[in-house]
């Protein structure tokens, strides 16, 4: 049987900390990990990848915020498979991202179980939310 490949992931975050401390979870969880400081650099990486398993998108960016990112995702792949990620979101910024494809949110900071909960969801079809 042949073996799955490792899921690919792209982390995007404008802060250098969070975005080291996300690549660094994601691997221990055994994930490939690509990152981006802003909405522009993710687009680029993510046209420029053979395959992309699941976006990690900060809501809160320079330039343009998580949803305008999430709306270029959707226009580039409609497939394309994200999370968006934040320490707040109002109901109506979650319903708003719900409507434009966003599978899930995970909470900032970063927390291990949640982590590998919501993406484990995402990956096998299920709603992170």
């Amino acid at each position: 049987m042949a073996k799955k490949p490792t899921p690919i992931i792209l982390l995007v975050d404008d802060d250098p900390l969070i975005r080291g401390l996300g690549q660094e979870l994601l691997e221990h969880l055994g994930y490939r990990v690509e990152t981006a400081g802003d909405g522009s650099e993710a687009l680029k990486k993510f046209q420029g990848m053979k395959r992309v398993d699941l976006v990690v998108l900060d809501y809160y960016l320079p330039g343009q915020n998580g949803y305008e990112v999430l709306k270029e995702f959707k226009m580039l792949d409609k497939r394309a498979r994200v999370l968006v990620a934040s320490g707040f979101l109002t109901s109506q910024d979650m319903a708003n991202l719900k409507e434009e494809g966003a599978l899930g949110l995970i909470n900032k900071p970063y927390r291990l179980a949640d982590l590998q909960h919501r993406i484990k969801a995402v990956l096998a079809g299920r709603s992170g939310f």
